[in-house]
């Protein structure tokens, strides 16, 4: 069964959607860029940041895991609405959190609206363009880091000027606002399933596991780098301000680059892309646990995101060929799953590493995992076509293929 060809959206639709996107994860930006305030100002243990990093990281898997399926049929209107509310209502916990606990709580409420509101806006956009799985996932990121990006800057400037607690309540208000936005939205019709296999049975074809390889790179790193990029810098003598600029530095290759990868992607073979992607992410990463100046590494950091933004609609784009037309979503809901796994697997034991075995070797042990997941993913690839020539169309595919 293939996706039934859509006519084009309204601009305006993709306006809202893209908006709504960055709307979910500005609180995220938020959240991390205070990590090392917050722990100055309620006496959290340095081990505890990597847990209330990583806790969204487990929660959001869950919530792949298990909401993805309704966005295939026929819920992604829903699903973006209810994911706007949870996120609005863990700030609002995260605004009057006094302790570890309630962070954490608040953190896993972000996991599970994301889990809920990304998967659904995947699937809305490659049922708008069937065609162009690359780009228009790229475009989807590139929203979401912009978000990411703004969530440093708003959450230093107003905790600057009015305290801890109004820099979640705002964007908080942002996402009730959206809400009703969001309820306007042209979403998918459902995908009628003639027979539906488990979501896991994805892994069975060798396009979606090399997809989740890749994918599992990007979330890996930025998993550990979440955990403790405020208190790596912060410990090199630099100010607040800086380490919330440095997360947008950082953030723009992904904002501006993600979208023009994934049109490589169509283009070209998603394998290639991944490769420009991994011959950035490799030095950046092992760079993290040598460098002592906050400047350089905030260069080697914006070297990190022009990797992962090669990285992410190249592992998109290959799970969206390999799923079958019922399950986009899932594939969608399983590579973010997955990734989101690998990143609470790296971010929960980072805070204890910085304090034990040191920065120098957790870096290095982590750019060696990324080089190990590269090759596995290639190695998936070396027989199939979409390793050596463009990225076929979904659109293009024969029924049950």
């Amino acid at each position: 069964m293939s996706l039934e060809h859509q006519t084009e959206p309204r601009r305006t639709d993709q306006f809202i959607l893209h908006v709504a996107v960055a709307a979910n994860t500005v609180g995220l930006g938020v959240i991390i860029a205070l990590l090392a305030d917050l722990q100055d100002a309620y006496d959290l243990p340095t081990a505890g940041l990597g847990l209330v990093a990583g806790v969204a990281f487990v929660t959001a898997f869950i919530g792949y895991i298990w909401f993805s399926r309704y966005a295939d049929r026929g819920h992604a209107k829903a699903m973006l609405i209810a994911g706007s509310l949870a996120g609005a209502l863990a700030l609002i916990m995260a605004a009057y959190a006094r302790g570890l606990w309630t962070l954490v709580l608040a953190r896993a409420v972000l996991g599970l609206a994301e889990g809920a509101f990304v998967p659904a806006a995947r699937r809305v956009v490659l049922d708008w363009s069937p065609g162009r799985p690359g780009e228009v996932l790229g475009r989807i990121l590139a929203a979401s880091v912009a978000g990411f990006a703004l969530g440093p800057v708003i959450g230093v400037v107003l905790a600057d000027r009015f305290g801890l607690r109004v820099p979640f309540l705002v964007p908080a208000a942002v996402l009730l606002i959206a809400v009703p936005v969001v309820s306007r939205l042209r979403a998918p019709a459902p995908v009628p399933i003639v027979e539906e296999g488990s979501f896991f049975s994805l892994l069975g074809n060798r396009l979606v596991l090399a997809g989740v390889c890749i994918g599992a790179i990007e979330f890996a790193t930025l998993g550990s780098f979440d955990a403790v990029w405020a208190r790596l810098l912060t410990d090199q003598g630099a100010s607040t301000i800086f380490v919330g600029v440095s997360f947008t530095a950082m953030a723009l290759p992904l904002v501006v680059l993600a979208p023009r990868f994934g049109r490589l992607v169509d283009r070209k073979t998603p394998m290639l892309v991944a490769t420009i992607g991994i011959v950035a992410v490799v030095p950046a990463v092992f760079s993290y646990g040598w460098l002592g100046v906050p400047a350089v590494l905030a260069v080697a950091g914006i070297v990190h995101a022009t990797g992962s933004a090669a990285l992410s609609p190249a592992a998109a784009a290959l799970v969206a060929e390999g799923s079958p037309p019922e399950m986009v979503a899932r594939g969608q809901g399983l590579l973010e799953a997955v990734g989101f796994l690998a990143a609470a697997a790296t971010a929960l034991p980072t805070g204890w590493a910085y304090e034990t075995i040191g920065r120098t070797v957790w870096f290095s042990l982590l750019s060696g995992l990324a080089a190990i997941l590269f090759a596995i993913g290639w190695w998936l690839m070396r027989d199939q076509s979409v390793a050596s020539g463009p990225a076929l169309s979904r659109a293009d595919r024969a029924p049950g293929s």
